[in-house]
């Protein structure tokens, strides 16, 4: 064989090579993105931990970008999206790019940088809407409308001055509510991590002197319809021996959240972005909410995450949406999957009904006993449903939802937003 033959041989093979191992990065990279799309984190977490070397530069800070945020490092995960946004545009495709402006407007709303949140749902209205359902458009005109309102408003801050614990009430729907008090008025209002903002009615907000900020934004109310809805901004709340300066709220009027059927007009919720910035919270099987000054300790590696503002527990090398809300634990198809030996020997398949403001609902699935291991003890919840016809954002991903019958079984529960762990002692 001739030198050129050698030569022009050895550049096809170096070629070939290079063409290789760019699928395989590629295709990796893909691999590490469909578990994140699909909510699996701890498992991306677990591989990426594994074969970060094998992505891209490129790849493995989009990659970081997404675990940092929904484990709660809000500042690292802009950080990281910025140097791509500014750098590597060129690199990504667009469906990645709108992830990730996606990703920091929900950074930006737990950071309480409102001004940052109505840049980046400009950019994705002007640069991604092609990307975009008409829903999703709407969503986001809607969104631009709460952040242009707030974007000259301070930042909530939250002051703990000594360990809190302070007794829960009960109201007549059977919901948790803490005692708030501003303007040197009091009241209960529900709390609901589950709630994008803390909510409250107009003759409330007026009665504790909210700074009301003339703006209409459509929001889905509690009743099932959509209305209208203004915000506010509060000075002070207290709770406890806890201060909460600048929270924001929705504000509903008094109708809006009234059940006149039953005599229940709800004053107000606080949501997320209240209870998220104490850091931690615990809650006691005697009904104690409890706030300590000083975090927890935490042993073992993390086990919760959040997708938004949905909590994630990890157990049994498991992945659960874990809801403090939920009266019972429901388990999704995954399970059964994983059980279905033993599940189709013990349990014949039924309907299963539950209740809820919009009726009766049906599913296909089983009644079983469920019995798992988690901190060490031994469970055993009877009569626990398992649905087979789930919505598919929870059949596909999550082998079931943790709810109040597991969650009591124990005499504490810690959620911890900053180390980002449950525990239950």
């Amino acid at each position: 064989m001739t030198t050129t033959n050698k030569l022009i041989l050895f550049i096809t093979m170096l070629s070939t090579g290079i063409t290789v191992f760019g699928q395989s990065e590629k295709d990796k990279f893909n691999q590490m993105y469909d578990l994140l799309r699909h909510k699996s984190f701890f498992e991306a977490k677990n591989r990426y931990a594994d074969g970060k070397r094998q992505l891209s530069p490129v790849h493995q800070i989009f990659t970081e970008a997404y675990l940092d945020n929904v484990f709660n490092r809000l500042n690292e995960s802009n950080e990281k999206i910025k140097r791509l946004t500014e750098n590597n545009t060129r690199q990504l495709p667009d469906s990645l790019l709108l992830r990730l402006y996606e990703i920091k407007e929900d950074n930006s709303l737990k950071l309480f940088e409102y001004k940052e949140a109505k840049n980046t749902v400009e950019t994705i209205l002007k640069k991604y809407v092609s990307l975009l359902s008409t829903e999703e458009i709407e969503d986001y005109k809607n969104n631009l409308k709460i952040w242009s309102a707030l974007e000259k408003e301070p930042k909530q801050q939250v002051v703990i001055k000594e360990d809190n614990r302070i007794k829960i009430n009960k109201d007549k729907a059977g919901l948790d509510n803490l005692k708030i008090t501003a303007n040197k008025d009091s009241l209960d209002f529900i709390f609901d991590t589950g709630a994008n903002l803390s909510t409250t009615i107009k003759s409330v907000a007026k009665r504790l002197n909210m700074k009301i900020i003339p703006v209409s934004i459509e929001v889905g109310a509690i009743t099932g319809k959509k209305v209208i809805a203004q915000l506010a901004v509060c000075d002070k709340i207290t709770i406890g021996n806890i201060e909460i300066r600048n929270a924001v709220f929705l504000v509903f009027n008094d109708e809006d959240l009234a059940f006149p059927q039953i005599g229940y007009q709800i004053y107000g919720i606080l949501g997320f972005p209240v209870i998220e910035a104490f850091k931690e919270i615990q809650i006691s099987k005697e009904g104690y909410f409890i706030v300590p000054k000083t975090e927890t300790e935490l042993t073992g590696a993390s086990n919760m995450a959040m997708d938004k503002l949905t909590p994630f527990i990890y157990i049994e090398n498991k992945q659960y949406t874990f809801d403090t809300g939920a009266n019972k634990t429901i388990l999704y198809t995954p399970y059964y999957l994983a059980n279905q030996q033993e599940i189709d020997a013990k349990y014949k398949k039924t309907t299963l009904r539950f209740g809820g403001a919009g009726g009766i609902e049906t599913h296909e699935g089983f009644s079983i006993n469920y019995t798992p291991e988690l901190f060490g003890k031994k469970i055993s919840l009877e009569e626990t449903s398992l649905i087979l016809d789930a919505p598919a954002d929870k059949s596909k991903y999550f082998y079931g939802n943790i709810g109040q019958d597991l969650i009591k079984k124990f005499d504490k529960l810690t959620l911890n937003f900053h180390k980002m762990f449950i525990r239950l002692d």
